[in-house]
């Protein structure tokens, strides 16, 4: 028991490293642009970063792991290969949620064959399955603060869902203005958000 718990908290910390490496690079591209506020782009750092840190805290205090939990593990396993995929596809053209490029490239190969927003949704994943841990044990870890420390994740969550949702929305928009037909085409071919799926949000 005590191995599998010690191969639990390894495999979760090797998620986070990948997650905040390829998924929180908050570095500035040259030519970059703001869709939304400098100050709502900084909240929403923080909000990732407090859920980011939640779920390792949790992960690392946890004594016993149940299957919930290695199912918790298997979605962020599930996100955080999307997230590394379609920023190594993305390359020099990735930039942080909130900002564009101001002559952005199309990218449609790799991840980016299967959904328009690979990142999005491996962090929607790795969002998902970090809550449903923190919520599975932080009752038990944590009894007096848990109700206080699980208002401030949930708002945290639902603002970092809000905001990324409301970027890739503003995002198809802009590369449907910059690239016209070809972005047309490419929404045709790809669902939105969820592979495998016909799951499309059409830009008007």
């Amino acid at each position: 028991m005590i191995m599998m718990t010690t191969l639990f908290q390894t495999i979760a910390g090797i998620l986070v490293a990948f997650f905040l490496y390829y998924g929180m690079d908050v570095r500035r591209q040259d030519g970059a642009r703001d869709f939304a506020a400098p100050v709502w782009q900084t909240l929403m750092k923080l909000c990732s970063f407090l859920l980011v840190g939640a779920f390792l805290w949790i992960a690392l205090s946890t004594h016993q792991v149940s299957l919930g939990d290695w199912l918790d593990l298997a979605v962020m396993i599930s996100g955080t290969t999307f997230v590394t995929a379609a920023k190594n596809e993305l390359g020099r053209a990735h930039t942080f949620t909130g900002q564009y490029l101001a002559n952005p490239r199309l990218v449609t190969t790799g991840v980016y064959a299967i959904t328009r927003n690979p990142l999005y949704f491996g962090v929607l994943q790795c969002e998902v399955g970090a809550s449903l841990l923190v919520v599975h044990h932080g009752t038990v870890l944590f009894p007096r603060s848990y109700p206080y420390g699980l208002s401030i994740l949930a708002v945290a969550l639902l603002y970092a869902v809000f905001f990324n949702w409301y970027m890739a929305v503003h995002e198809a928009r802009y590369l449907l203005r910059y690239f016209g037909e070809e972005y047309r085409r490419y929404r045709t071919d790809v669902p939105f958000a969820v592979p495998l799926i016909g799951l499309r949000k059409d830009v008007k």
